[in-house]
């Protein structure tokens, strides 16, 4: 994509700018304790300039760093991987770059996953600290509530890895939603990301037939599409084709979100709340082959 070539420099950005966007570095000890914070972003501000993104995120290894980095106004994120020797001097710039299997068995040594809460039936998952996404989240909470589903609020600093991969072992799991970033091969969460090729090997752990409503650009196109339909035999699934603006889409999804939970059919649901409240330029797909009644 054009905006991600252009957010790759060629040449240094100078280190005495101070950038207004927030640059977080995201909690491995183990991987940079021996950085200094400053070290880390003087780092990252030789590759990007922070202030083409609504927020940068660095994730550390023992060799590279991972920069994530969101678009102004999308629920977008992208990477870039920047190689280093020992001199914590750049070698090489990978752009753009997904995270591989090995990369994500560094974050997590994990084998397995178990349910917290067997009576979870609804998981609301929004990683940001984004007053819209926590408004719309909030509003699924509650309608799910209301109905007298049990549901699990994973919000800000409860949207972690693990949480949202233990709860989708729960054996009465029947929704998800999620109100974040992501592109085809992965989605965010307040510690890092989850990975299309995770989803697909929990195949037989995961729980099936669950009504899946993500506001998340991109992700209804492969890899993330197919482990969704295929893999996790999702009931039915919506998630961005395009990049999908922030504020339109998210009050498309929770009203489809919250229509769904109501026992409205889904699909013309969904529709209905595209047309209502979303703009033409965002573009959504939405499948699934179980029923088109939540729950059921």
């Amino acid at each position: 994509m054009n905006h991600l070539l252009l957010a790759v420099l060629t040449s240094a950005v100078c280190c005495s700018v101070v950038n207004a966007t927030e640059i977080r570095i995201l909690e491995q000890p183990k991987f940079h304790s021996l950085w200094t914070q400053a070290e880390i972003t003087a780092m990252v501000q030789q590759v990007i300039n922070a202030e083409d993104f609504r927020e940068v995120r660095v994730q550390v290894f023992p060799r590279f760093l991972v920069i994530q980095f969101f678009q102004i106004g999308y629920h977008r994120v992208d990477f870039i991987r920047v190689n280093f020797n020992q001199k914590h001097e750049i070698i090489t710039v990978q752009s753009p770059y997904a995270y591989t299997a090995e990369d994500l068995k560094l974050l997590d040594q994990r084998d397995s996953y178990a349910c917290p809460d067997n009576d979870a039936q609804v998981i609301a998952f929004a990683p940001n600290n984004d007053s819209i996404e926590q408004a719309v989240t909030l509003d699924v909470i509650q309608a799910a509530e209301a109905k007298g589903y049990k549901v699990v609020s994973l919000l800000k600093a409860q949207a972690t890895r693990l949480n949202y991969l233990s709860y989708m072992t729960c054996p009465h799991l029947i929704g998800n939603f999620y109100d974040g970033d992501s592109n085809p091969q992965s989605f965010i969460t307040v510690d890092g990301l989850i990975n299309a090729s995770e989803l697909s090997a929990m195949k037989g752990i995961f729980r099936y037939h669950v009504t899946n409503i993500w506001v998340a650009c991109e992700a209804f196109n492969d890899p993330m599409y197919s482990t969704l339909i295929n893999d996790t035999q999702t009931q039915k699934y919506a998630a961005g084709i395009n990049d999908l603006l922030v504020g339109p889409s998210d009050q498309a999804a929770a009203c489809a979100m919250k229509a769904a939970i109501a026992g409205q059919p889904m699909t013309q649901s969904f529709q209905d709340c595209y047309h209502q409240l979303d703009t033409p330029n965002d573009k959504w797909g939405f499948d699934g082959h179980g029923s088109d009644i939540f729950g059921q």
